[in-house]
Protein backbone atom coordinates (compact mmCIF):
# COMPACT_ATOMS: atom_id res chain seq x y z
CA UNK A 1 0.00 0.00 0.00
CA UNK A 2 1.62 3.40 -1.29
CA UNK A 3 0.62 6.92 0.89
CA UNK A 4 -0.63 9.49 -1.63
CA UNK A 5 1.17 12.68 -1.64
CA UNK A 6 -0.91 15.48 -2.70
CA UNK A 7 1.68 18.80 -2.73
CA UNK A 8 0.68 22.11 -1.40
CA UNK A 9 -0.38 24.19 -4.88
CA UNK A 10 0.70 27.91 -5.22
CA UNK A 11 -2.51 29.12 -6.34
CA UNK A 12 -1.01 32.95 -6.72
CA UNK A 13 1.59 31.30 -9.08
CA UNK A 14 -1.24 29.40 -11.20
CA UNK A 15 -3.36 32.33 -11.34
CA UNK A 16 -0.05 34.90 -12.41
CA UNK A 17 0.78 32.35 -15.21
CA UNK A 18 -2.98 32.50 -16.32
CA UNK A 19 -2.99 35.69 -16.43
CA UNK A 20 0.05 37.06 -17.45
CA UNK A 21 0.42 34.13 -20.45
CA UNK A 22 -2.96 33.70 -21.45
CA UNK A 23 -2.53 29.77 -19.98
CA UNK A 24 -5.69 27.00 -19.24
CA UNK A 25 -5.77 26.22 -15.76
CA UNK A 26 -4.70 22.59 -15.41
CA UNK A 27 -1.15 23.86 -17.83
CA UNK A 28 -0.67 26.72 -15.26
CA UNK A 29 -1.11 24.01 -12.50
CA UNK A 30 1.32 21.16 -13.98
CA UNK A 31 3.86 23.90 -14.48
CA UNK A 32 3.29 25.23 -11.15
CA UNK A 33 3.64 21.99 -9.42
CA UNK A 34 6.66 21.43 -11.93
CA UNK A 35 8.53 24.52 -10.46
CA UNK A 36 8.31 25.95 -14.37
CA UNK A 37 7.57 29.25 -13.68
CA UNK A 38 9.60 31.73 -15.54
CA UNK A 39 9.04 32.76 -19.36
CA UNK A 40 12.39 31.10 -20.23
CA UNK A 41 11.96 28.22 -18.84
CA UNK A 42 7.82 28.23 -19.80
CA UNK A 43 9.28 28.45 -23.78
CA UNK A 44 11.90 25.92 -23.65
CA UNK A 45 9.54 23.39 -22.20
CA UNK A 46 7.23 24.04 -24.43
CA UNK A 47 9.60 24.75 -27.78
CA UNK A 48 9.58 21.95 -30.64
CA UNK A 49 13.61 23.11 -31.17
CA UNK A 50 16.58 21.43 -30.02
CA UNK A 51 19.05 23.57 -27.44
CA UNK A 52 22.04 22.10 -26.72
CA UNK A 53 24.37 23.54 -24.95
CA UNK A 54 28.30 23.90 -26.52
CA UNK A 55 29.65 20.21 -25.12
CA UNK A 56 33.06 21.11 -25.41
CA UNK A 57 31.93 22.68 -21.59
CA UNK A 58 32.22 19.73 -19.94
CA UNK A 59 35.44 18.61 -18.39
CA UNK A 60 37.74 16.59 -20.77
CA UNK A 61 35.87 16.72 -23.95
CA UNK A 62 38.54 18.63 -25.52
CA UNK A 63 40.94 15.89 -24.90
CA UNK A 64 38.95 13.42 -25.85
CA UNK A 65 37.96 15.57 -29.49
CA UNK A 66 41.42 16.07 -29.93
CA UNK A 67 42.43 12.50 -29.65
CA UNK A 68 39.42 11.02 -31.75
CA UNK A 69 40.24 13.70 -34.11
CA UNK A 70 43.97 12.29 -34.80
CA UNK A 71 42.59 8.52 -35.10
CA UNK A 72 40.22 9.49 -38.15
CA UNK A 73 42.80 11.90 -40.02
CA UNK A 74 45.65 9.25 -39.39
CA UNK A 75 43.88 5.84 -40.06
CA UNK A 76 44.12 4.34 -36.53
CA UNK A 77 42.55 1.52 -35.64
CA UNK A 78 39.62 2.36 -33.18
CA UNK A 79 37.00 -0.10 -31.49
CA UNK A 80 34.28 1.22 -29.81
CA UNK A 81 33.40 -0.56 -26.58
CA UNK A 82 29.99 -0.48 -25.40
CA UNK A 83 27.06 -2.08 -23.13
CA UNK A 84 24.64 -5.18 -23.88
CA UNK A 85 21.23 -2.76 -22.78
CA UNK A 86 19.67 -0.24 -24.40
CA UNK A 87 21.37 2.46 -23.81
CA UNK A 88 24.70 1.17 -24.59
CA UNK A 89 23.54 -0.62 -27.77
CA UNK A 90 22.14 2.68 -28.94
CA UNK A 91 25.16 4.60 -28.10
CA UNK A 92 27.81 1.87 -29.92
CA UNK A 93 25.29 2.29 -32.55
CA UNK A 94 25.38 6.68 -32.66
CA UNK A 95 29.15 6.48 -32.28
CA UNK A 96 29.98 3.67 -34.43
CA UNK A 97 27.70 5.07 -37.40
CA UNK A 98 29.00 8.50 -37.19
CA UNK A 99 32.79 7.65 -37.50
CA UNK A 100 31.95 4.90 -40.41
CA UNK A 101 30.41 8.27 -42.01
CA UNK A 102 33.65 9.96 -41.65
CA UNK A 103 35.87 6.96 -42.83
CA UNK A 104 37.13 6.01 -39.47
CA UNK A 105 39.17 2.42 -39.56
CA UNK A 106 36.41 1.45 -36.88
CA UNK A 107 34.82 -1.59 -34.96
CA UNK A 108 32.49 -1.84 -32.33
CA UNK A 109 32.73 -4.64 -29.10
CA UNK A 110 29.96 -5.29 -26.87
CA UNK A 111 30.39 -7.71 -24.13
CA UNK A 112 28.77 -10.80 -23.64
CA UNK A 113 26.42 -10.50 -20.66
CA UNK A 114 27.19 -14.25 -19.34
CA UNK A 115 30.51 -15.01 -20.14
CA UNK A 116 32.21 -11.44 -19.39
CA UNK A 117 29.70 -9.57 -17.66
CA UNK A 118 29.58 -5.27 -17.65
CA UNK A 119 32.31 -3.13 -19.08
CA UNK A 120 35.40 -3.90 -20.06
CA UNK A 121 37.35 -6.65 -18.90
CA UNK A 122 41.37 -7.99 -19.43
CA UNK A 123 40.52 -10.21 -22.12
CA UNK A 124 38.56 -8.14 -24.40
CA UNK A 125 41.18 -5.64 -24.26
CA UNK A 126 43.63 -8.29 -25.25
CA UNK A 127 41.66 -9.47 -28.10
CA UNK A 128 41.30 -5.89 -29.07
CA UNK A 129 45.02 -5.77 -28.72
CA UNK A 130 45.35 -8.59 -31.25
CA UNK A 131 43.42 -6.62 -33.57
CA UNK A 132 45.85 -3.95 -33.37
CA UNK A 133 43.15 -1.62 -32.08
CA UNK A 134 44.69 1.75 -31.30
CA UNK A 135 42.11 3.35 -29.31
CA UNK A 136 39.45 2.46 -27.20
CA UNK A 137 36.14 4.58 -27.45
CA UNK A 138 33.96 3.79 -24.13
CA UNK A 139 30.38 4.19 -24.44
CA UNK A 140 28.02 3.56 -21.41
CA UNK A 141 30.97 2.63 -19.29
CA UNK A 142 34.27 2.84 -18.03
CA UNK A 143 34.26 4.84 -15.19
CA UNK A 144 35.01 2.86 -12.87
CA UNK A 145 37.69 0.33 -15.42
CA UNK A 146 40.64 1.47 -13.70
CA UNK A 147 42.84 -1.70 -13.88
CA UNK A 148 41.92 -2.08 -17.35
CA UNK A 149 42.41 0.40 -18.82
CA UNK A 150 45.86 0.47 -17.26
CA UNK A 151 46.16 -2.65 -18.98
CA UNK A 152 45.23 -1.28 -22.22
CA UNK A 153 47.95 1.39 -21.70
CA UNK A 154 50.30 -1.46 -20.78
CA UNK A 155 49.71 -2.56 -24.32
CA UNK A 156 49.74 0.76 -25.89
CA UNK A 157 46.05 1.09 -26.31
CA UNK A 158 44.90 4.74 -25.92
CA UNK A 159 41.34 4.91 -24.13
CA UNK A 160 38.66 7.48 -23.89
CA UNK A 161 35.90 7.13 -21.70
CA UNK A 162 32.53 8.60 -22.14
CA UNK A 163 30.10 7.12 -19.21
CA UNK A 164 27.27 8.91 -16.96
CA UNK A 165 27.70 6.31 -14.16
CA UNK A 166 28.87 7.73 -10.78
CA UNK A 167 32.97 7.75 -10.78
CA UNK A 168 34.65 5.76 -7.72
CA UNK A 169 37.09 8.19 -5.55
CA UNK A 170 39.50 7.62 -8.21
CA UNK A 171 39.59 8.27 -11.97
CA UNK A 172 40.98 5.62 -14.55
CA UNK A 173 44.05 6.75 -15.99
CA UNK A 174 42.69 7.52 -19.59
CA UNK A 175 43.31 10.24 -22.39
CA UNK A 176 40.32 12.04 -21.29
CA UNK A 177 37.51 10.88 -18.77
CA UNK A 178 33.73 12.13 -19.82
CA UNK A 179 31.32 11.87 -17.26
CA UNK A 180 29.00 14.98 -16.25
CA UNK A 181 29.23 13.18 -12.57
CA UNK A 182 32.82 13.84 -11.78
CA UNK A 183 33.29 15.56 -8.68
CA UNK A 184 35.51 18.24 -10.39
CA UNK A 185 32.50 18.82 -13.27
CA UNK A 186 31.53 22.05 -13.40
CA UNK A 187 29.02 21.79 -16.28
CA UNK A 188 25.50 22.71 -15.60
CA UNK A 189 23.54 19.80 -16.61
CA UNK A 190 24.76 15.78 -15.16
CA UNK A 191 21.87 13.62 -16.14
CA UNK A 192 22.66 12.19 -19.95
CA UNK A 193 22.07 8.86 -20.60
CA UNK A 194 25.10 6.99 -22.62
CA UNK A 195 23.60 7.61 -25.39
CA UNK A 196 22.48 11.31 -24.80
CA UNK A 197 26.37 11.75 -23.76
CA UNK A 198 27.95 10.11 -27.14
CA UNK A 199 25.00 12.65 -29.30
CA UNK A 200 27.17 15.17 -27.38
CA UNK A 201 30.55 13.24 -28.67
CA UNK A 202 29.88 13.43 -31.93
CA UNK A 203 28.71 16.86 -31.94
CA UNK A 204 31.62 18.13 -30.31
CA UNK A 205 33.89 16.21 -32.84
CA UNK A 206 31.78 17.45 -35.82
CA UNK A 207 32.04 21.00 -34.74
CA UNK A 208 28.14 21.78 -35.33
CA UNK A 209 24.75 20.06 -34.28
CA UNK A 210 22.41 20.24 -36.62
CA UNK A 211 23.72 17.10 -39.12
CA UNK A 212 24.58 15.26 -35.93
CA UNK A 213 20.75 15.95 -34.43
CA UNK A 214 18.94 15.03 -37.63
CA UNK A 215 20.85 11.59 -37.94
CA UNK A 216 21.37 10.35 -34.59
CA UNK A 217 18.89 12.08 -32.23
CA UNK A 218 16.24 9.01 -32.65
CA UNK A 219 18.88 6.38 -31.44
CA UNK A 220 19.74 8.96 -28.38
CA UNK A 221 15.99 8.86 -27.69
CA UNK A 222 15.79 5.52 -27.37
CA UNK A 223 19.00 5.42 -24.88
CA UNK A 224 17.30 8.25 -22.83
CA UNK A 225 13.90 6.91 -22.08
CA UNK A 226 15.18 3.75 -22.05
CA UNK A 227 17.68 4.31 -18.87
CA UNK A 228 15.18 6.34 -17.33
CA UNK A 229 17.23 9.17 -16.71
CA UNK A 230 15.65 12.42 -16.05
CA UNK A 231 13.52 13.84 -18.95
CA UNK A 232 14.20 17.38 -18.38
CA UNK A 233 16.27 20.10 -19.43
CA UNK A 234 19.02 19.21 -22.38
CA UNK A 235 17.33 15.50 -22.17
CA UNK A 236 14.00 16.32 -22.76
CA UNK A 237 14.77 18.28 -26.07
CA UNK A 238 16.64 15.16 -27.07
CA UNK A 239 13.86 13.24 -26.86
CA UNK A 240 11.67 15.64 -28.08
CA UNK A 241 13.43 16.06 -31.07
CA UNK A 242 14.11 12.06 -31.60
CA UNK A 243 10.75 10.77 -31.03
CA UNK A 244 10.10 13.39 -34.06
CA UNK A 245 12.81 11.39 -36.30
CA UNK A 246 11.35 7.89 -34.94
CA UNK A 247 7.41 8.88 -35.84
CA UNK A 248 9.40 9.54 -39.42
CA UNK A 249 12.13 6.87 -39.18
CA UNK A 250 14.46 5.90 -42.48
CA UNK A 251 16.27 3.51 -40.76
CA UNK A 252 15.46 0.05 -41.79
CA UNK A 253 15.38 -1.92 -39.14
CA UNK A 254 12.97 0.59 -36.83
CA UNK A 255 11.40 0.56 -39.65
CA UNK A 256 10.89 -3.07 -39.55
CA UNK A 257 10.23 -3.37 -35.98
CA UNK A 258 7.53 -0.66 -35.88
CA UNK A 259 5.57 -2.28 -39.04
CA UNK A 260 5.63 -5.98 -36.96
CA UNK A 261 4.36 -4.32 -33.67
CA UNK A 262 1.75 -2.67 -35.23
CA UNK A 263 2.78 0.73 -33.78
CA UNK A 264 1.03 4.12 -35.28
CA UNK A 265 2.88 6.79 -33.28
CA UNK A 266 6.10 6.42 -31.36
CA UNK A 267 5.56 7.99 -27.70
CA UNK A 268 8.27 7.92 -24.47
CA UNK A 269 5.88 5.34 -23.38
CA UNK A 270 5.85 2.90 -26.27
CA UNK A 271 9.75 3.44 -26.56
CA UNK A 272 9.74 2.31 -22.57
CA UNK A 273 7.61 -0.10 -21.88
CA UNK A 274 7.49 -2.02 -25.89
CA UNK A 275 10.33 -0.78 -28.17
CA UNK A 276 13.40 -0.38 -25.75
CA UNK A 277 12.27 -4.65 -24.05
CA UNK A 278 13.03 -5.83 -27.50
CA UNK A 279 16.40 -4.24 -27.98
CA UNK A 280 17.21 -5.00 -24.53
CA UNK A 281 16.26 -8.95 -24.98
CA UNK A 282 18.75 -9.42 -27.51
CA UNK A 283 21.01 -8.67 -25.07
CA UNK A 284 19.59 -10.38 -22.26
CA UNK A 285 19.33 -13.78 -23.75
CA UNK A 286 21.38 -13.96 -26.33
CA UNK A 287 23.58 -11.50 -28.02
CA UNK A 288 23.60 -7.47 -28.15
CA UNK A 289 24.93 -7.83 -31.62
CA UNK A 290 20.91 -8.59 -32.93
CA UNK A 291 19.89 -5.69 -31.83
CA UNK A 292 23.13 -3.42 -32.55
CA UNK A 293 23.01 -5.06 -35.80
CA UNK A 294 18.65 -4.10 -36.40
CA UNK A 295 20.02 -0.74 -36.06
CA UNK A 296 23.09 -0.43 -38.70
CA UNK A 297 21.45 -2.51 -41.52
CA UNK A 298 20.27 -0.75 -44.33
CA UNK A 299 18.72 -4.60 -45.71
CA UNK A 300 15.04 -5.10 -45.71
CA UNK A 301 15.42 -8.74 -45.60
CA UNK A 302 17.42 -8.98 -43.17
CA UNK A 303 15.90 -6.38 -40.89
CA UNK A 304 12.86 -8.16 -41.37
CA UNK A 305 14.51 -11.70 -39.71
CA UNK A 306 16.32 -9.56 -36.80
CA UNK A 307 12.97 -7.60 -35.85
CA UNK A 308 10.93 -11.17 -36.01
CA UNK A 309 13.83 -12.82 -34.13
CA UNK A 310 13.60 -9.71 -31.26
CA UNK A 311 10.12 -10.04 -30.86
CA UNK A 312 10.50 -14.04 -30.04
CA UNK A 313 13.29 -13.17 -27.78
CA UNK A 314 11.47 -10.57 -26.12
CA UNK A 315 8.42 -13.11 -25.70
CA UNK A 316 10.55 -15.65 -24.25
CA UNK A 317 11.78 -12.95 -21.66
CA UNK A 318 8.40 -12.23 -20.32
CA UNK A 319 7.97 -15.80 -19.41
CA UNK A 320 11.40 -16.49 -17.96
CA UNK A 321 10.68 -13.23 -16.38
CA UNK A 322 7.32 -14.56 -14.98
CA UNK A 323 9.11 -17.38 -13.68
CA UNK A 324 11.54 -15.47 -11.41
CA UNK A 325 9.29 -13.53 -9.99
CA UNK A 326 6.73 -16.35 -8.80
CA UNK A 327 9.85 -17.92 -7.30
CA UNK A 328 10.82 -15.10 -5.50
CA UNK A 329 7.32 -14.39 -4.30
CA UNK A 330 6.97 -17.77 -3.13
CA UNK A 331 10.52 -17.54 -0.92
CA UNK A 332 9.59 -14.45 0.30
CA UNK A 333 5.70 -15.51 0.98
CA UNK A 334 7.29 -18.93 2.95
CA UNK A 335 10.17 -16.64 4.56
CA UNK A 336 8.33 -13.07 5.83
CA UNK A 337 11.70 -12.31 8.13
CA UNK A 338 13.40 -11.59 4.02
CA UNK A 339 10.87 -8.69 4.03
CA UNK A 340 11.35 -7.24 7.08
CA UNK A 341 14.72 -5.76 6.27
CA UNK A 342 15.18 -2.72 4.92
CA UNK A 343 16.47 -3.89 1.44
CA UNK A 344 14.97 -7.03 0.05
CA UNK A 345 18.07 -9.40 -1.02
CA UNK A 346 17.28 -13.26 -2.46
CA UNK A 347 19.71 -15.33 -4.46
CA UNK A 348 19.05 -18.24 -6.08
CA UNK A 349 21.58 -20.53 -8.60
CA UNK A 350 18.11 -21.29 -11.17
CA UNK A 351 17.48 -17.53 -12.33
CA UNK A 352 18.72 -16.05 -15.50
CA UNK A 353 21.17 -12.73 -14.62
CA UNK A 354 19.86 -11.44 -17.74
CA UNK A 355 16.25 -10.69 -16.64
CA UNK A 356 16.61 -10.38 -12.89
CA UNK A 357 17.02 -6.47 -12.90
CA UNK A 358 13.38 -6.21 -14.32
CA UNK A 359 12.23 -8.75 -11.67
CA UNK A 360 14.15 -6.21 -9.13
CA UNK A 361 12.04 -3.54 -10.35
CA UNK A 362 9.00 -5.88 -9.84
CA UNK A 363 9.71 -6.78 -6.24
CA UNK A 364 10.31 -2.89 -5.41
CA UNK A 365 7.09 -2.05 -6.98
CA UNK A 366 5.29 -4.72 -4.95
CA UNK A 367 6.73 -4.51 -1.55
CA UNK A 368 7.81 -1.26 -2.40
CA UNK A 369 11.47 -1.62 -0.77
CA UNK A 370 14.68 -1.75 -2.42
CA UNK A 371 15.37 -4.83 -3.74
CA UNK A 372 18.53 -7.00 -4.98
CA UNK A 373 18.05 -10.15 -7.01
CA UNK A 374 21.48 -12.34 -7.30
CA UNK A 375 21.53 -14.80 -9.61
CA UNK A 376 24.01 -17.33 -8.08
CA UNK A 377 26.68 -19.44 -10.17
CA UNK A 378 29.57 -21.73 -8.57
CA UNK A 379 31.90 -18.80 -8.42
CA UNK A 380 31.22 -15.39 -9.39
CA UNK A 381 27.64 -14.55 -9.20
CA UNK A 382 25.77 -11.04 -10.79
CA UNK A 383 23.12 -8.88 -8.92
CA UNK A 384 20.92 -6.35 -10.01
CA UNK A 385 19.07 -4.01 -7.84
CA UNK A 386 16.54 -1.52 -8.25
CA UNK A 387 15.27 1.29 -5.33
CA UNK A 388 12.59 3.83 -4.51
CA UNK A 389 12.89 7.22 -4.70
CA UNK A 390 14.76 9.11 -1.90
CA UNK A 391 16.86 5.57 -1.56
CA UNK A 392 20.27 5.84 -3.35
CA UNK A 393 20.84 2.41 -3.57
CA UNK A 394 24.48 2.65 -5.56
CA UNK A 395 25.99 4.37 -2.59
CA UNK A 396 24.40 1.34 -0.35
CA UNK A 397 26.67 -0.81 -3.36
CA UNK A 398 29.71 1.65 -2.81
CA UNK A 399 29.36 1.26 0.82
CA UNK A 400 30.16 -2.63 0.77
CA UNK A 401 32.89 -3.12 -2.01
CA UNK A 402 35.15 -4.63 -0.33
CA UNK A 403 33.10 -7.48 -0.97
CA UNK A 404 32.42 -7.15 -4.23
CA UNK A 405 34.50 -7.72 -7.93
CA UNK A 406 32.83 -5.49 -9.86
CA UNK A 407 30.11 -2.55 -9.28
CA UNK A 408 28.41 0.18 -10.35
CA UNK A 409 25.16 2.33 -11.45
CA UNK A 410 22.52 5.25 -10.29
CA UNK A 411 20.60 6.15 -7.07
CA UNK A 412 17.65 4.22 -8.51
CA UNK A 413 19.48 1.16 -9.86
CA UNK A 414 22.67 -0.73 -9.33
CA UNK A 415 24.56 -4.02 -10.63
CA UNK A 416 27.61 -6.09 -9.27
CA UNK A 417 29.41 -9.09 -9.34
CA UNK A 418 29.66 -11.03 -6.23
CA UNK A 419 31.80 -14.05 -5.07
CA UNK A 420 29.27 -17.02 -3.48
CA UNK A 421 30.80 -17.36 -0.02
CA UNK A 422 30.34 -13.36 0.61
CA UNK A 423 26.25 -13.50 -0.19
CA UNK A 424 25.59 -13.79 3.56
CA UNK A 425 28.07 -11.19 4.78
CA UNK A 426 26.60 -9.16 2.14
CA UNK A 427 23.21 -9.12 2.43
CA UNK A 428 24.39 -8.07 6.68
CA UNK A 429 25.99 -5.13 5.65
CA UNK A 430 23.99 -3.54 3.08
CA UNK A 431 20.78 -3.84 5.81
CA UNK A 432 23.74 -2.34 8.18
CA UNK A 433 24.02 0.40 5.79
CA UNK A 434 20.48 0.91 5.55
CA UNK A 435 19.54 0.52 9.58
CA UNK A 436 22.02 3.47 10.44
CA UNK A 437 19.72 5.40 7.99
CA UNK A 438 17.29 8.04 10.34
CA UNK A 439 14.38 6.54 8.43
CA UNK A 440 13.95 4.84 4.67
CA UNK A 441 11.55 6.94 2.81
CA UNK A 442 7.85 4.96 2.40
CA UNK A 443 6.34 4.03 -0.60
CA UNK A 444 4.43 6.64 -1.55
CA UNK A 445 2.38 7.64 -5.32
CA UNK A 446 2.59 11.39 -5.95
CA UNK A 447 -1.12 12.72 -7.04
CA UNK A 448 -1.11 16.40 -8.98
CA UNK A 449 -4.46 17.21 -7.37
CA UNK A 450 -7.79 15.63 -6.66
CA UNK A 451 -10.26 16.34 -9.67
CA UNK A 452 -14.07 16.70 -9.59
CA UNK A 453 -15.30 14.32 -12.35
CA UNK A 454 -17.25 16.71 -13.75
CA UNK A 455 -14.44 18.77 -15.12
CA UNK A 456 -12.87 15.32 -16.68
CA UNK A 457 -13.54 16.24 -20.92
CA UNK A 458 -11.54 15.75 -23.70
CA UNK A 459 -9.73 19.53 -23.74
CA UNK A 460 -8.28 18.64 -20.09
CA UNK A 461 -6.34 15.16 -21.37
CA UNK A 462 -5.02 17.27 -24.69
CA UNK A 463 -3.33 20.42 -22.37
CA UNK A 464 -1.78 17.05 -20.25
CA UNK A 465 -0.97 15.86 -23.77
CA UNK A 466 1.26 18.86 -24.34
CA UNK A 467 3.73 17.76 -20.87
CA UNK A 468 4.98 15.22 -23.28
CA UNK A 469 7.07 13.17 -23.30
CA UNK A 470 6.72 11.98 -19.69
CA UNK A 471 9.06 9.85 -18.03
CA UNK A 472 11.32 10.60 -15.11
CA UNK A 473 11.53 13.76 -13.89
CA UNK A 474 8.70 14.64 -15.91
CA UNK A 475 5.99 12.02 -14.96
CA UNK A 476 2.66 11.26 -16.58
CA UNK A 477 0.01 13.34 -14.14
CA UNK A 478 -1.65 11.29 -11.94
CA UNK A 479 -4.78 12.40 -10.39
CA UNK A 480 -7.11 11.54 -7.70
CA UNK A 481 -11.08 10.85 -7.94
CA UNK A 482 -12.61 10.95 -4.60
CA UNK A 483 -15.72 8.78 -3.49
CA UNK A 484 -16.53 7.01 -7.06
CA UNK A 485 -19.02 3.61 -6.91
CA UNK A 486 -17.56 0.59 -8.38
CA UNK A 487 -19.65 -0.51 -10.28
CA UNK A 488 -18.50 -3.23 -12.54
CA UNK A 489 -15.56 -5.24 -12.82
CA UNK A 490 -14.07 -6.88 -16.02
CA UNK A 491 -11.72 -9.28 -17.05
CA UNK A 492 -9.86 -8.62 -20.36
CA UNK A 493 -7.08 -9.36 -22.59
CA UNK A 494 -7.18 -13.22 -21.41
CA UNK A 495 -7.84 -12.17 -17.92
CA UNK A 496 -4.66 -10.86 -17.42
CA UNK A 497 -6.20 -7.26 -16.83
CA UNK A 498 -9.44 -5.25 -15.68
CA UNK A 499 -11.77 -3.23 -17.07
CA UNK A 500 -13.42 -1.34 -14.17
CA UNK A 501 -16.46 0.73 -14.57
CA UNK A 502 -17.25 3.72 -11.56
CA UNK A 503 -19.68 6.18 -11.67
CA UNK A 504 -20.10 9.07 -9.15
CA UNK A 505 -23.61 11.40 -9.63
CA UNK A 506 -23.70 11.66 -13.84
CA UNK A 507 -20.04 10.95 -14.22
CA UNK A 508 -19.30 7.34 -15.63
CA UNK A 509 -15.68 6.30 -16.40
CA UNK A 510 -14.17 3.22 -17.50
CA UNK A 511 -11.12 2.51 -15.92
CA UNK A 512 -8.09 0.16 -16.86
CA UNK A 513 -5.95 -1.89 -14.57
CA UNK A 514 -3.11 -3.34 -16.05
CA UNK A 515 -1.62 -6.74 -15.03
CA UNK A 516 -3.83 -7.85 -12.43
CA UNK A 517 -5.85 -10.60 -12.08
CA UNK A 518 -9.39 -11.04 -10.69
CA UNK A 519 -8.31 -12.77 -7.75
CA UNK A 520 -5.66 -10.47 -6.63
CA UNK A 521 -8.07 -7.24 -7.26
CA UNK A 522 -9.11 -6.62 -3.07
CA UNK A 523 -12.42 -5.08 -4.11
CA UNK A 524 -15.87 -5.80 -5.52
CA UNK A 525 -18.55 -4.09 -6.94
CA UNK A 526 -20.86 -1.87 -5.28
CA UNK A 527 -17.73 -0.49 -3.07
CA UNK A 528 -17.33 3.02 -2.64
CA UNK A 529 -13.25 4.05 -3.55
CA UNK A 530 -10.93 6.96 -4.31
CA UNK A 531 -9.10 6.31 -7.36
CA UNK A 532 -5.51 7.37 -8.75
CA UNK A 533 -5.42 7.80 -12.71
CA UNK A 534 -3.62 8.89 -15.31
CA UNK A 535 -6.31 10.47 -18.12
CA UNK A 536 -6.16 9.24 -21.88
CA UNK A 537 -8.02 9.92 -24.60
CA UNK A 538 -9.25 6.72 -26.88
CA UNK A 539 -11.01 7.05 -30.11
CA UNK A 540 -13.70 4.78 -31.82
CA UNK A 541 -14.53 4.89 -35.43
CA UNK A 542 -12.97 8.81 -35.16
CA UNK A 543 -15.02 10.01 -32.28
Amino acid sequence: MRKWLVPELDRDTVRRLQSRFGLPVITSMLLTLRGIVEEEDIDRFFSEGTTLDDPLLIKDMDRAVERIRHAVKYREKICVFGDYDCDGVTSTAILYSYLKEVFADVICYIPDRNEEGYGMNKDAVKKLKDKKIDLIITVDNGITAIEEIEYAASLGIDVVVTDHHKPLDILPKAVAVVDPHRSDETYGFHDYSGAGLALKLIIAVEGSSDMVIENYADLAALGTIADIVPLNAENRDIVKTGLFYLNNTERVGLYQMFTQMNLDRITSGIVGFRIAPRINAAGRLTSPHDALNLLLTESDEYAEKKAEKLDALNVRRQEIENGIFEDIIRILENDETLTYNRIIVVSSDKWNSGVIGIVSSRITEKYGKPSIIISESDEICKASGRSIPGFSLVDAVFSCSGMLEKYGGHPMAVGFSIKRERISDFVSAINAYADKLDHMPAPSLRLECYLNPDIIVPDIVKEIECFEPFGCGNPKPVFGIKNLTLDKISAVGGGKHLRLSFSRGKSRFTMMKFFCLPHDFPFSEGDRLDVAVNLELSSYQGR
